[in-house]
C-alpha cells in the first residue's frame, strides 16, 4: 500500500491506499477520486478508481480508528476468478459461468446460495463432458438423465467416475434439507470439483496426443 493525502470535510489525512483493485485484482497506482466524512459511522469513506483502463471501476474504502487512517473494508469486491483451461471452457462454458457466479456468492458470505450454485455448475461440467464424447443423438438423453445415472453409466475412467460420484454426494447435501455427510463441507466439494476437472483435462489431453501421434 502507498500513503496518499485525502481531505474529507476540510480535514487532511494521510492514509494507506490499496494497490490492488478488489474487482479485477490487478496491482497498480490506485486513483483517489473523493473522500467523505461518513455519516452514521465513526470513519471516513474514500472513493477509489482502478488505474487499469480495462477495468476503471470505482470502489469505496472505509477508514476508522486510530485517527481515521486504518483501512477497515473495501466494497464492492469480487473473488479472484478461478481460471480453467481453455479447452475445458470450450466443452462446458456454462460450467465456467455458473462456477464464477457461485464463487461470487461464496465471497459475499452467501454460503446457502453458493453451495447449490457449485452443485449446478458441476452437473453442467459432467454432462457436457459426457456429451463431448457421445454421438449427437444421445445428447437429449444425457441432458434429461439424473446426474448420478450419467456418472454411473456413461463415464468409463475410474478416477473421474469415483471423484464425480463423491462430488455429487456433497453437492446434493448443499440442496437437501438434511445433510448426509456431516463431516464434509463446501471446501471438500470444491476440492472434489477441482480434482474432477484435473482428471477430465488429463484424459482429454491424453486422447488428443494419442490421436495425433499414433504408433507407427
Amino acid at each position: 500500500m502507498l500513503k496518499k493525502p485525502i481531505n474529507p470535510a476540510g480535514h487532511s489525512y494521510s492514509v494507506d491506499v490499496p494497490d490492488q483493485c478488489p474487482l479485477c485484482h490487478r496491482y497498480g497506482d490506485t486513483q483517489v477520486v473523493a473522500a467523505y466524512a461518513a455519516k452514521g459511522i465513526l470513519g471516513v469513506q474514500v472513493v477509489f478508481r482502478c488505474a487499469f483502463p480495462e477495468c476503471g471501476r470505482l470502489f469505496i474504502g472505509t477508514y476508522g480508528a486510530p485517527n481515521l487512517t486504518q483501512l477497515i473494508s473495501l466494497a464492492p469486491a469480487e473473488p479472484d476468478p478461478r481460471r480453467f483451461p481453455d479447452s475445458l471452457a470450450k466443452v462446458s462454458p456454462t460450467f465456467v459461468n455458473v462456477y464464477k457466479e457461485a464463487a461470487i456468492a461464496q465471497h459475499s458470505n452467501l454460503g446457502q446460495v453458493a453451495g447449490p450454485g457449485f452443485r449446478k455448475a458441476f452437473e453442467f461440467l459432467v454432462k457436457d463432458y459426457v456429451k463431448s464424447m457421445s454421438p449427437p443423438e444421445q445428447h437429449p438423453t444425457i441432458e434429461r438423465s439424473p446426474l448420478g445415472t450419467v456418472i454411473e453409466d456413461l463415464i468409463e475412467d475410474p478416477r473421474i467416475k469415483g471423484l464425480a460420484k463423491r462430488a455429487t454426494w456433497l453437492g446434493n447435501d448443499e440442496v437437501h434439507y438434511l445433510r448426509k455427510w456431516e463431516g464434509k463441507d463446501l471446501g471438500d466439494l470444491l476440492t472434489l470439483i477441482d480434482l474432477t476437472v484435473y482428471w477430465i483435462e488429463s484424459e482429454r489431453l491424453s486422447k488428443h496426443y494419442q490421436s495425433e501421434m499414433p504408433e507407427g
